[in-house]
């Protein structure tokens, strides 16, 4: 009987939670390669993630997915708009400029797509903490990222133990 719930309880997690390695530089200063974190899967399958939220993406490269780790910035039906500012790059979300003091550094590019971008029905915007270092959807390559594409929202970092605790 024990080792039925075991195994019930196994599935279950497997298929709500989720642990995801970080890789690369694109989320520093908040997040590093090598953070080992916790994800909750539903918060993405059957929720929708909110403005800030970190979640865990499939990018299709062509030749297979990679899973990166970037922030909501806008949710469907948002526009976002990416001005030019005496050498750095301001963030508007909907005509409303967005203070990022969680940011490294200014933004310093604003990547290769058209502004003001309007975020498509069951898609969201996203782009990592370092902005000069990241792959995301300034690029025509990753675009938009589709809900399905979406694994889910980082809830926890576990590795470093230095840095272990819920992830706001």
């Amino acid at each position: 009987m024990w080792l039925v719930i075991l195994v019930v309880m196994v599935v279950i997690l497997r298929n709500v939670m989720g642990t995801v390695l970080v890789k690369g530089a694109s989320m520093e200063p908040n997040f590093n390669h090598g953070d080992f974190v916790f994800i909750n899967k539903l918060s993405t399958s059957i929720g929708a993630p909110d403005y800030g939220d970190v979640v865990i993406c499939k990018l299709d490269e062509g030749s297979g997915y990679e899973n990166i780790i970037k922030r909501v910035i806008g949710l469907p039906g948002d526009e976002i708009d990416i001005v030019e500012n005496e050498d750095v790059y301001d963030l508007y979300v909907n005509g409303e400029y967005i203070e990022e003091d969680f940011l490294g550094e200014p933004m310093m590019t604003d990547g290769n797509i058209e502004y003001p971008f309007e975020v498509p029905e069951n898609s969201y915007f996203v782009m990592g903490d370092n902005r000069n270092e990241s792959l995301d959807s300034r690029r025509e390559s990753v675009g938009a990222i589709h809900k399905d594409d979406l694994m889910g929202k980082v809830v926890l970092r576990l590795y470093p133990f230095s840095d272990f605790g819920l992830i706001d």
